[in-house]
Formats: C-alpha cells, structure tokens, sequence
C-alpha cells in the first residue's frame, strides 16, 4: 500500500513538472518541433523509473509524461494560434 501512495506522490509532482517545463520550453522555442519535446520529457520519464528502481513502471512513467507533455505543448501551440487569429482580426476591424 505504501509503493502506492509513495509512487502516486512521485508521479503527481513529476507530472506537474512536465506540464510545466514542457509549456515553458515550447513558449521560449516555438519553432522547435514538438516530437523533440515529447521524445525528452519520455526519456525523463524512462530516467525515473532506472533512478528508483521500478523498471515496472517504465512503460508507464514513459507514457505517463508523453501524455502530459503532449498536453502542454498542444495549449502552448493553441495559445499562438488564438493570438495569430485575434491580431488578424484586429487588422480586420482597424
């Protein structure tokens, strides 16, 4: 029961992480191209499981962290095309 709530704690604030650092890095680099991103935070995910011990839970630390990456680089890329469309539409209405 405790490995539970240990790795679940593990994992929550991993995935806060990589929401985090993934948006960050796809707001300062927009031009880089999201696989590189998501590939990365997949291989933190890989690096977690060989640091603890749980080659159990690779696989899921992997796709955990894709996901979320995933996640945050798709909000990022809709924010610059919400103020792409809304700066167009200001020229529109000027």
């Amino acid at each position: 029961m405790e490995f539970l709530l240990l790795f679940g704690l593990h994992l929550f604030i991993m995935g806060s992480l990589v929401l985090l650092f993934s948006g960050i890095i796809t707001f300062l680099f927009p031009r880089m191209h999201f696989l590189i991103t998501i590939s990365l935070f997949g291989a933190v995910g890989f690096l977690y499981a060989v640091i603890f011990e749980v080659m159990d839970l690779a696989i899921f630390a992997v796709f955990f962290n894709m996901i979320l990456s995933l996640t945050a680089v798709g909000l990022v890329k809709l924010g610059f095309y919400f103020k792409r469309v809304a700066d167009r539409q200001g020229e529109k209405i000027a």
